[in-house]
């Protein structure tokens, strides 16, 4: 299986929100069980810059340190995530396609479509509700992935 996890799954885990326990579940299971996972580099670049705003938060780190540790946390990214390139035309179908209002939900499903990904992951299911019929990705939240593949 081939999984495509949305921006805010990663997020998700990294900064311990309300669904982090069952995005390590499914992070956990995917790895034992050998399933590729991707993310977009769109989703790298932003999982960067909110990382090192959230680390600036915390006014006990000094530059040096906030740095080693936003170092620290993407390498770990880069040890579980796999990245999925953009391509010109797969940026301008997801820029053209008119099912979606969120041009960046709009790109990771076209980004996770081209990548022959099998699972969407994201915690905004409801976003890539018109996209589930229309491809073979099946867009599943933490939940139900946990409920459709966790035994």
């Amino acid at each position: 299986m081939t999984i495509f996890c949305d921006t805010n799954i990663v997020m998700e885990y990294l900064q311990q929100r309300q669904f982090a326990s069952q995005v390590e579940q499914v992070l956990n299971y995917s790895v034992q069980n050998g399933h590729d996972i991707f993310i977009s580099i769109g989703s790298f670049y932003t999982i960067t810059y909110l990382t090192e705003r959230y680390l600036k938060a915390d006014q006990m780190l000094s530059k040096g340190d906030r740095i080693s540790q936003l170092r620290y946390i993407l390498n770990g990214v880069l040890g579980i995530f796999k990245l999925a390139g953009h391509y010109s035309q797969t940026i301008s179908d997801g820029v053209n396609d008119p099912i979606f209002d969120d041009l960046e939900d709009s790109y990771q499903a076209h980004v996770a479509k081209d990548f022959g990904c099998d699972v969407l992951l994201t915690i905004n299911e409801k976003h890539f509700s018109r996209f589930n019929g229309i491809s073979s990705l099946k867009v599943l939240t933490p939940s139900s992935f946990i409920e459709t593949y966790i035994p």
